[in-house]
Order: structure tokens, then sequence, then C-alpha cells
């Protein structure tokens, strides 16, 4: 199997012309503004080290395609300008630079650790280092440190909160001209200490336990974190997450802005709609099948024609005002038909001269007529017809997926400190390197 191979030249030397470079008369790759992988490696431009993929056993890293993502985070500009404008800065002439704690950060991130003691394991990942231009690999301490100095006042509070604003806007500039729609939810992280934020709240995973609430908007399809915010275990409702979201919108130009806004029943709330209506933001939301909802239902059963849509749907459109709504709303009913069973009949015989007896396979007897249906209730502004609502609503359920990678593999399940702020920045330094 082959192996990336990083091979460390200490005296190749390095050209600024469009000249080939040539190491003991062999030709490597130019040296110029561009990215020019071959089949037999490349060279980086941070440092005297040359990619190649061998068979050999020798001295290889762990993390070979390191080598290719650092060249796409150099020709992009993408981790030198984070690093550049990044406001944390040292008086100390032997404090670690801003390179080495965000370089860190990165690899730790992307060899999945979970955990600030992980980091001490870099201390052996020189190459790896080098590939990022890292001088020396700081301590899991100083990066503690560094996310401290990071929120240490108000002003540096807010200094770094538009400085990952601006993280996350660079990337996903050119992302966002095509019609794109945009995903909101939340997800629960268990604690296990007394950190600040660590209260009872919803958590059906591990019920008792106290947890943080990380609400995230996305691109949906494309699975591009936009923001996340952490709040306090028993701030799981839509409500606390719609600050972020309107102050992101609104910074937005408008030919970024999304065609929808797409949530879960978390999320069709009055407070949530009225805000999304005084931007002019379309949006398309399941409804919680409350009581007012489920009244709705039954006119719907009595008055409506249903007509049929994809596969073994039906719908009706109608409009709807709850008691805590200020207005009437579009709703688009769908349900599906299904057959309510018994329970199975076991079908008994005799042996012949024998009074013992044996079981048959289980027989399932449908009830004719016993006819029960499923209801899923959705309200939005869209003027899409209303056999194309539940398929523009499906695909928001790929954003569990994003969740899934988020807190198994990329470290949301882990990296909590004592306070909720280095635990929030730490998370959305997670997002933005996912997204690179």
């Amino acid at each position: 199997m082959l192996s990336a191979k990083l091979v460390l030249h200490n005296n190749l030397e390095m050209k600024t012309d469009n000249t080939p470079i040539r190491q003991n008369g062999e030709r490597l790759t130019k040296v110029n503004d561009s990215f020019l992988p071959t089949k037999s490696g490349f060279t980086t431009r941070l440092s005297k080290l040359r990619v190649k993929w061998s068979n050999e056993n020798g001295r290889a890293t762990g993390m070979g395609g390191l080598a290719y993502f650092v060249e796409f985070l150099q020709t992009t500009g993408l981790f030198e300008s984070r690093v550049r404008d990044c406001p944390l800065s040292y008086e100390s002439n032997n404090a670690p630079s801003k390179l080495d704690i965000l370089g860190v950060v990165v690899l730790s991130v992307l060899r999945g650790h979970t955990r600030y003691a992980h980091m001490s394991a870099l201390c052996g990942s020189e190459l790896d280092s080098k590939l990022l231009g890292m001088s020396k690999i700081p301590s899991e301490d100083s990066v503690r440190c560094a996310l401290s100095r990071l929120l240490q006042t108000k002003k540096n509070e807010e200094a770094t909160r538009l400085w990952l604003d601006r993280s996350f806007d660079q990337l996903s500039h050119d992302c966002l001209k095509m019609p794109w729609v945009l995903d909101v939810d939340v997800t629960v992280k268990p604690l296990y200490g007394k950190q600040e934020g660590a209260v009872l709240g919803y958590n059906p995973a591990k019920p008792g336990r106290p947890s943080h609430a990380y609400h995230s908007f996305w691109v949906g399809h494309l699975r591009l974190c936009l923001d996340v915010q952490v709040h306090p275990g028993n701030e799981t409702a839509g409500s606390f997450g719609l600050s972020a979201l309107v102050n992101w919108l609104q910074r937005t130009p408008k030919s970024g802005l999304p065609k929808f806004v797409r949530g879960d029943i978390g999320y069709g709330t009055q407070t949530w709609m009225q805000d999304l209506e005084a931007l002019k933001m379309p949006y398309l939301f399941k409804l919680k099948q409350t009581k007012g909802v489920k009244e709705l239902v039954r006119l719907s059963e009595l008055q409506s024609e249903w007509e049929q849509g994809i596969g073994s749907w039906q719908y009706c459109e109608s409009t709807l005002k709850l008691s805590s709504w200020d207005c009437e709303r579009r709703v688009v009913v769908y349900r599906r038909a299904h057959h309510r069973r018994r329970a199975p009949i076991k079908a008994v015989a005799s042996l012949p001269g024998s009074i013992e007896q044996f079981e048959l396979l289980p027989l399932e007897v449908i009830e004719e007529g016993a006819l029960s249906y499923e209801y899923a209730v959705y309200v939005t502004t869209l003027t899409e017809d209303a056999s194309d609502i539940r398929s523009l609503y499906n695909p928001r359920g790929d954003n569990e997926n994003c969740y899934d990678e988020m807190k198994n593999q990329w470290g949301w399940g882990g990296f909590t400190l004592k306070d909720l702020g280095r635990s929030e920045l730490m998370a959305r330094l997670i997002a933005l390197i996912y997204n690179w």
C-alpha cells in the first residue's frame, strides 16, 4: 500500500525564478506561485521538504496527505491570512508566535484529538510542523493561555469575534453565489465536570447529565458550517440561536443570502418566523403537532380534498393562526396511510399419533378497513407549489450527518474548559478547520 513520505532535503536549493530545481541531478517540481503536484510528488513552498509517494519503508509521517492540504491552504491564502489577522499578541520574547499556536490547533484537530492533553503527542511531529512553517510546537498549556488572552478583555473579545466572523465569511464568500438553502439546528454535548454552563437540560442520549448546547447554521447539501455558538445545557430551544443568525443575515450581502431558511419543529415558533419576516427572509419549518395543529389536521380530514404527492404521501394546503401567532400563515399538511396490524397469530398443529403440539411460522392478519395516518405539517412563506414542500424540507436530515462528524471525528465532543467563552472559541476554530 502506498504511503505519503516526506523527505527532508537539508541542502535543497530553493530558487525564486521559474527554472527547475535540481538536487543530485534529479529534476524536481518548479517552485512558483502555482501548486503543481506530480505523480512523483512535489516540493513544498514553506520549507525545504519534498513529498513523494513510495512503497519503501522508511522515514514517513502518519499524515502524509497533510502536505497536500497545507499546499491548498497556502495557495488559497486561507491559513496565512488567518494567522496575520489574529488579534493574539505577546510582550515576552520567549512567548510562542501566533503561527505556532494556530498551527498546533490545526494539527491537533486534523489528528482527531478531543482533549488539550492530547496535544502533547505532537511533540515528535517535526515534519508536520515544518509543513505549516512553525518554528516550534507549543504545549497544551500555551494553547489554553492563548485562548484566554484572546478573551481577556471586552476589547480582545470583540476583536476575536470579528476575526472569526471574517474567517467564516472569507471561505463562504464565493460559495454562496449560487442559490442555496440555510439549515439551522442544535446539538447537545454531554459534560462530565463543573464547567461554566454545565447545567441540566434536554439531553436525550444521557438524561440527567449536564451539557452544552451547540447552535449552528449550515449551507444545505454542501456541509459548510457558517457559524456555531455554545450555550448552557438548558438553552437548547431554537430561540437561543436566533440572534447569531440574524446578525449573520444582516452583515451578509444580498447576493449571498440563502433562498430560504429551513429548520425542524424547534424553529417553527412565533419568534423565529416574526424575525425572519421582518428581514423578508423566506423560511420553511416543520410544526410541532400541538393542540391547535391537531385541530387543523382534523378539519383537513373533514373538509379538504387530498391530492396525491410523491410516493405514498398525500397533501393539502390551508392557513393557520395559533394563539401564540400574530397573523395567519401558510400551512401544508402531508399524510401517509399505513395499516394497523394485529398481534401475530400462532397456528398450532398436532403430530400424528402424538399429543405433542408444535407452532408453525407466525401468520400476520391485516385488519380490513383499519387504516390510520401519519402526518407532517409545514409552515412556510415559500410560493412553491404545495406538492414540492416536503421534497424541499427532506434534505434537512443531512444536517444530522454533519453533527455526527463534528462530534465524533472533529473534536466538538471534547476541548472543553472551565469557562464557556474558550469552549465556544475552540468550537468555532474546529468548525473553521472542518470547512477548510
